[in-house]
């Protein structure tokens, strides 16, 4: 009996697969037939899905019966050679745990709400992985704090730092974009506009959308500064950062054509008066006394008045 619904099941595989496969060639050169054929095909799909249906069925009903015959028989672990095999297999290198008949030897007396607990032994392939990396970290504080014969993790990240410099210094002389604060030139419209997007992603949480300033960062907009006025002095302070003031160095994550654009898109916004401006911050600077360098010269500088 249980031969003959196997062959039935495979019958009904093989059908379901050449049914599918005239239907993918069908879609592919034409289209499906009309009239009576069409009908057919249709009827054949129901025939083969219903067939499969009631195949899937009477195999887990034959299922539930063979086991219900181990139980009576006292053979309800009985697996074929293959399971047995992995069986095997998992008890020894990746479960190692009791069998049914043994779990009373492993038993505890720990009670939760009627869960019991078993000791079973770990995962060997858990302890085998743990003995692993005692027997790794044993070799690397050997190599590289006792003989010293590896960088530790803090100097590979010195030499890294060290060559992604020399790469930026290199990158900088060959590059167009070869200038700093001394050499920076005012951005064209385009440059500009592109500041401004600069600003409105990044600088507005401390200088306001407007550049007018707030608690944390200065007023950009009016004619004082504290750490000078010109091009170069705003590139410089946008490239370096003022960490005491919790300024970052945005020169790690900007190119020097950015913060150019940047800048002076910062002092397209001299003049603009935005409501709500922070009060006046630093020192007064003159634009027309003072050249485009990194030091603002003493004469463009004058002491803001005292209020």
């Amino acid at each position: 009996m249980i031969m003959r619904i196997k062959f039935v099941f495979r019958i009904i595989i093989l059908a379901a697969a050449m049914l599918v496969f005239n239907i993918t060639t069908f879609a592919q050169g034409s289209s499906l037939p009309t009239g009576g054929l069409r009908y057919f095909l249709y009827g054949a799909i129901a025939f083969v899905l219903g067939s499969l249906s009631f195949a899937i069925y009477f195999l887990n009903l034959r299922n539930k019966y063979l086991k219900e015959a181990r139980i009576r028989s006292g053979r309800l672990h009985e697996q074929s050679g293959l399971r047995k095999w992995w069986s095997d297999l998992d008890k020894k290198y990746f479960t190692k745990a009791a069998s049914l008949e043994k779990e009373a030897d492993v038993l505890l007396d720990h009670d939760y709400d009627g869960i019991k607990e078993l000791d079973n032994a770990l995962p060997p392939w858990w302890k085998w992985g743990f003995y692993f990396t005692i027997v790794v970290a044993v070799i690397y504080m050997f190599r590289f704090h006792v003989i010293k014969t590896g960088p530790t993790p803090l100097q590979e990240y010195d030499n890294e730092m060290r060559i992604a410099a020399a790469h930026m210094e290199n990158f900088r002389k060959n590059s167009k974009e070869a200038f700093d604060e001394t050499t920076v030139k005012l951005a064209d419209a385009t440059g500009i506009a592109a500041g401004k997007k600069i600003f409105t992603g990044t600088c507005f949480p401390c200088h306001g959308a407007n550049g007018e300033g707030n608690a944390v960062g200065p007023n950009l907009t009016d004619k004082y500064w504290l750490h000078g006025g010109t091009l170069g002095n705003v590139f410089k302070t946008i490239t370096i950062g003022v960490p005491d003031k919790g300024m970052q160095a945005w020169g790690k994550t900007f190119s020097p054509t950015d913060i150019r654009n940047l800048a002076s898109f910062v002092l397209s916004l001299q003049g603009t008066k935005p409501a709500n401006a922070k009060a006046p911050q630093g020192n007064l600077f003159e634009p027309g006394k003072a050249s485009d360098t990194t030091v603002v010269k003493k004469e463009s500088l004058q002491t803001k008045p005292a209020k």
